[in-house]
């Protein structure tokens, strides 16, 4: 709490210091505003965790009917998605009438994409392994698997599962394959060195490339908006200002500068001043609060991590709550929250032992 309000005081003090070309006229998507809103959305999250927490706390004893409700509603929920999806797909319901599928018959949910929507479900998934094993709880897994890759086709989605799983059975696969360690390793590095050159190589391609595409597309959104730009506006942004960031709450604002944006055109005016770059929660921090506002959210991370590292499992459970940042989750969004405060909980005795 004390460094989001530090955060937020400082992203107010940066504002002042900042020349915004802005779009539209939205009274909540504005300097000062927006740093505000953040900063109360910041306080829901963490207030978020701390009800989390305090409910398993006082009801430690049926832990486990807690995480089976959060569980099984949110299955249930994601059936009646489907349903609709279904019913799409078929054509029984028109495309443009469906609020959860968008083009190209892509399941979203009430989310923007399918990217955000398969790691909310990713999220879900991370939660089954707090039930009991059982053919139910794999079969729930396998439905959620089938809904993130194949209807809302989020890749972040599909490869935080398979992250998450492999730390969960990183252990028993080190101990079984232990004869193939040397082997692996050295084909690793043979192809990160592979990756490597033929990445750089393909650099100044990719860049042309899309320079190009920017100047036939100069108003296609999925082009101009999100990752695709955010690609050179975020390294632009944190080469100029690397040590206390932009300011809380500033990227859709400060995006659309010239400085930043580089050959990307302006928004069309319709879209206002809506944009995230998309790289996660991880790169929110580093790109708004600066190389100290990172060191910072490290240590706090550091001091928990001091505190699980002698559970079992325990360092695995918190870098679970940051691979939902590395994925593309905003620091912003409330459901990582939950999960540190079932984390706590956890460290606390209040719910079972993790499953793998």
């Amino acid at each position: 709490m004390i460094f989001f309000t530090l955060e937020a005081v400082l992203g107010l003090i940066l504002t002042a210091t900042h020349e915004f070309d802005i779009l539209g006229s939205s009274r909540f998507k504005a300097p000062y505003v927006i740093t505000i809103g953040r900063y109360f959305e910041l306080v829901s999250c963490l207030i978020l965790g701390i009800i989390t927490f305090r409910l398993f706390q006082k009801q430690y004893a049926n832990s486990r009917i807690i995480v089976d409700y959060l569980v099984n509603w949110n299955i249930a929920i994601t059936i009646v998605f489907a349903v609709i999806y279904v019913l799409v797909f078929s054509r029984i319901l028109p495309l443009h009438s469906s609020i959860v599928v968008y083009e190209n018959y892509r399941l979203r949910g009430f989310y923007n994409e399918g990217g955000p929507y398969g790691l909310m479900l990713s999220f879900i998934f991370m939660l089954t392994f707090f039930q009991p094993k059982s053919s139910k709880r794999i079969l729930k897994q396998i439905f959620l698997f089938f809904i993130i890759a194949f209807c809302a086709r989020s890749k972040a989605g599909v490869l935080l599962i398979v992250v998450w799983i492999g730390m969960l059975n990183f252990d028993y696969l080190k101990n079984k394959f232990k004869v193939l360690a040397f082997p692996v390793i050295v084909l690793f590095l043979i192809g990160f060195y592979y990756l490597f050159i033929n990445i750089s190589s393909m650099y100044i391609t990719e860049l042309n490339r899309v320079k190009l595409s920017v100047v036939e597309r100069p108003t296609d959104i999925n082009l101009i908006l999100g990752r695709v730009s955010g690609t050179y506006i975020v390294p632009n942004m944190v080469k100029e200002n690397p040590v206390f960031g932009i300011g809380l709450g500033n990227y859709p604002l400060l995006r659309n500068n010239a400085e930043y944006r580089a050959f990307f055109p302006k928004p069309p005016k319709e879209v206002l001043n809506i944009d995230a770059h998309g790289f996660g929660g991880l790169v929110d921090i580093i790109v708004e609060m600066g190389i100290i506002g990172f060191i910072l959210f490290a240590s706090i991370i550091y001091q928990l991590h001091k505190e699980l590292k002698k559970l079992n499992r325990g360092y695995i459970l918190l870098t679970g709550f940051l691979l939902l940042f590395c994925f593309g989750v905003q620091i912003y969004f409330l459901y990582p929250w939950a999960f540190l405060g079932i984390i706590l909980a956890y460290q606390n005795n209040y719910i079972d032992e993790i499953s793998n």
